[in-house]
């Protein structure tokens, strides 16, 4: 049976852990059968709104000042989702802002199975886009209020419905294994994501370069390099994605390197003297040299291969007490970077 809760989130800022809103509809046998949307005051360590993502969702300051804080908010949300595996597209963001909101007021993270369609979609289409409105296009469907929560947890239904009739199964474990998808899970500090599988001891292969990317493209001619887990797509992946666009994925930072891509974490508190990876020490050690590399979060990466603009979303390295500190992400600092 297909049951899940499908949801979206959208932020009050850049970052992760600020939801002004979300969109939850509950799904039995395929179909909605309730749904919510909720607005809420972000954690007060991140409480303030920026003009872009105003500009993107429609939410101001003002629409929330009645509202609860997301701490209180947080058990209606877990209420309405029960034990139901949570839908939604970019789970690596969704999934990160309930991360992120609890670190920032210092609850434990609740437990729960995910699957993410942007990670179906990439497994099950070729599209120059697995951003919603794409996917939904590819499927034969559309979306009038894009980052209306509400109206694209709506959509995420729609997607799943049209990908599991389309690969002939009638329910979320059998649409994961039909493409090769994991659910993911979390629970207290333990947090896998729901990403492509590939057999154990698998080694990246370099990919050829796509011979008509465009040129004017943000990553074109770029060496990238990633550390970190990343939450919308294999290592593979990411290295064929880099190929598509006309950028060369490598394993290590070197002098060659242009972009270090960090997997679920905020690349604006990498410092000296962080807890780091051996790629990012490299990327330290480089730039002391004069070399430009641009550190870039997941979400960023993933606007560069839809080509579209980063407005001003180029994060140095930075040094000394540069930056605000973000709070501890599931008790571990979010500067604790262990995965290569």
């Amino acid at each position: 049976m297909l049951d899940y809760t499908a949801i979206d989130f959208e932020t009050a800022n850049s970052y992760r852990g600020s939801p002004c809103a979300v969109g939850l509809v509950r799904v039995r046998d395929g179909l909605p059968v309730e749904e919510r949307r909720w607005l809420m005051r972000p954690p007060a360590a991140a409480d303030h709104f920026s003009a872009f993502n105003t500009w993107i969702h429609g939410i101001t300051e003002d629409m929330v000042v009645n509202e609860p804080r997301w701490k209180d908010l947080l058990p209606n949300i877990l209420d309405f989702i029960g034990d139901d595996v949570v839908v939604t597209h970019n789970a690596g963001f969704d999934i990160g802002v309930i991360r992120y909101a609890c670190a920032a007021d210092n609850i434990a993270w609740p437990q729960m199975r995910f699957l993410c369609t942007m990670v179906l979609a990439r497994r099950a289409l070729s599209l120059p886009s697995y951003r919603l409105p794409f996917v939904l296009d590819a499927l034969g469907s559309s979306i009038d209020n894009h980052h209306d929560p509400l109206a694209d947890a709506r959509a995420v239904v729609d997607v799943v419905r049209k990908l599991a009739s389309r690969n002939g199964v009638d329910n979320l474990d059998a649409l994961a294994d039909s493409v090769r998808v994991c659910i993911g899970r979390m629970t207290g500090g333990i947090y896998l994501g729901s990403v492509g599988t590939v057999g154990s001891g698998s080694r990246l292969v370099h990919p050829e370069l796509n011979p008509n990317a465009d040129p004017d493209g943000y990553l074109y001619g770029h060496v990238v390099v990633f550390t970190g887990a990343l939450m919308s797509m294999t290592r593979q992946i990411a290295w064929d994605e880099c190929a598509r666009v006309g950028a060369i994925a490598e394993y290590a930072t070197t002098k060659r390197t242009n972009v270090l891509v960090i997997g679920d974490i905020n690349p604006a508190v990498l410092r000296p003297g962080s807890t780091l990876t051996a790629k990012a020490r490299k990327a330290f050690e480089l730039q002391a040299k004069g070399q430009n590399i641009e550190v870039m979060a997941e979400d960023d990466f993933l606007r560069c291969l839809d080509g579209k603009p980063l407005d001003g979303a180029d994060i140095p390295l930075l040094s000394g007490d540069q930056g605000r500190q973000p709070p501890a992400v599931g008790g571990v600092s979010a500067i604790d970077l262990t995965t290569a």
